[in-house]
């Protein structure tokens, strides 16, 4: 995040003609539990699919079969034509020749840890020795039929003439297909897979490792989205189907978060120490607060006193009646309700908050706040539902700070400030890295990425407050 002046961004985007998709990262976000997004998947349609594959070879194969195999009966009812495979697919490594694609061939070196799909001898093509091991071993072996169905969406894309003339867009729509592939998955369609409970938040985990470098510009000819981007295109296609997908290069209101970064952001990789960030949060969402609840809930909103960053060494604190401090305070993350105040642990979590970026402290103390909101509309209970609830009013608080075409946020200046690049997926990864394990409290990662994204794009009605 950035203090609020920002300076213009441009949310235009250029066609990418052809390019390595899936490429390996350094990073490897840690997942716990996982389910679709309507919920933990059910557990006898589980048991009856089969099981993913784990080797390799046999990896592979059923993912190229597997995605024509759905393609073979979505092609007719999306494109109203029957459906014409691929030539074939190719496997490089360092000791192979590589993909003729090209003249001359690419050499490895411009190729190595990449998937993709080459328009010139219609084939798909993949590091077998580095990007496919990797992707099975940190992400679950399904994220590897995720990766081929987003690459066989382009072909998809070359056979219907469904390019769009921004890059985003086409790679955003690659990823809604292989969502509406999942979901085929998931209804039992499959013979060489199954979609366990864990596999869709190991996805989400493998697709941010996978997106643009924050400030990565979306004007950038390579440029494949960021994760909350990507994430959401997926889930569109899981949710809505290839119908939805179909639509994605012909419709001129599909939302891309992707911007760059500004002068005094690419300094800082956008970020702001928690010594800063906090207290301009505090004033941050008390006024965004107060404008949701006059213009959208009827209702005044009722500050927050203070957000105590504590240090469970040496502080004590009053919460419900008791007196937290040492052990209690570990890793701490409340709002307590008698105090009217934040409490986080800024001695062990906002450090490692921190280290993901400083939209992940944000995006904590803005759930607290959000669980203030409901107890002020009288929403009590502490559950699963309530809990994606702020989720998705962090989101709406995040839209109101998300910079426009102009630089400019729904706040204004007063709210001191404003999102910056990559910022959206530093909140997921304080989802995968410290959410996952609580899932019958909070949701999972793939739930709770969905009501974020809710609020971001849908607004206060889509969160279901019963106002």
């Amino acid at each position: 995040m950035s203090r609020s002046a920002v300076s213009k961004v441009a949310l235009a985007v250029v066609l990418l003609l052809f390019g390595a998709c899936a490429q390996e990262s350094d990073d490897s976000p840690l997942v716990v539990g996982g389910s679709g997004p309507e919920g933990p998947l059910d557990t006898d349609d589980a048991e009856n699919q089969p099981e993913t594959p784990d080797n390799l070879r046999d990896l592979v194969d059923g993912s190229i079969d597997d995605v024509e195999s759905f393609w073979t009966e979505a092609y007719p009812q999306v494109y109203g034509s029957e459906f014409e495979p691929v030539e074939g697919y190719f496997g490089y490594g360092p000791d192979t020749e590589t993909p003729p694609c090209g003249n001359p061939r690419p050499s490895y070196e411009e190729i190595a840890d990449n998937a993709f799909y080459c328009p010139e001898s219609d084939i798909i093509a993949a590091d077998e020795v580095r990007l496919i091991p990797f992707l099975a071993e940190n992400f679950h072996p399904f994220t590897v039929g995720i990766v081929f169905a987003h690459e066989y969406g382009h072909a998809i894309q070359a056979r219907a003439g469904a390019f769009s003339d921004r890059s985003v867009v086409t790679e955003m729509q690659a990823d809604c297909f292989a969502g509406a592939w999942t979901a085929w998955v998931a209804d039992g369609n499959s013979s060489n897979f199954g979609v366990q409970e864990d596999q869709l938040d190991f996805s989400v985990a493998g697709m941010i490792s996978i997106s643009d470098v924050p400030g990565t510009s979306p004007d950038d000819f390579a440029a494949h989205g960021s994760g909350f981007d990507r994430i959401g295109s997926f889930q569109d296609g899981f949710d809505k189907g290839a119908e939805r997908c179909a639509e994605y290069d012909t419709d001129p209101n599909l939302p891309v978060v992707e911007i760059e970064f500004t002068v005094d952001d690419a300094q800082t990789g956008g970020n702001l120490p928690s010594s800063e960030l906090v207290p301009l949060l505090e004033d941050n969402l008390d006024l965004f607060y107060e404008t949701l609840f006059s213009e959208k809930l009827d209702g005044d909103w009722e500050s927050i006193e203070r957000v105590a960053v504590v240090d469970p060494d040496s502080d004590d604190i009053e919460c419900g009646g008791q007196t937290l401090s040492g052990s209690d305070l570990e890793y701490a993350s409340y709002f307590c309700a008698d105090e009217n105040i934040v409490v986080i642990d800024g001695t062990n979590l906002v450090p490692l908050l921190e280290e993901i970026g400083d939209f992940a402290v944000a995006a904590e103390v803005a759930r607290l706040y959000a669980v203030d909101a409901q107890l002020q509309l009288g929403i009590e209970d502490r559950n699963k539902t309530s809990s994606l609830q702020a989720d998705c009013l962090t989101g709406v608080w995040a839209s109101a700070s998300f910079p426009d075409e102009n630089g400019d946020t729904q706040l204004g200046e007063a709210g001191g400030l404003t999102l910056s690049a990559g910022d959206l997926d530093e909140g997921i990864q304080g989802f995968i890295t410290y959410g996952g394990d609580r899932t019958d409290e909070t949701g999972t990662v793939f739930e709770r990425v969905q009501a974020l994204r809710a609020g971001f794009l849908d607004g206060v009605g889509s969160c279901d407050l019963g106002n």
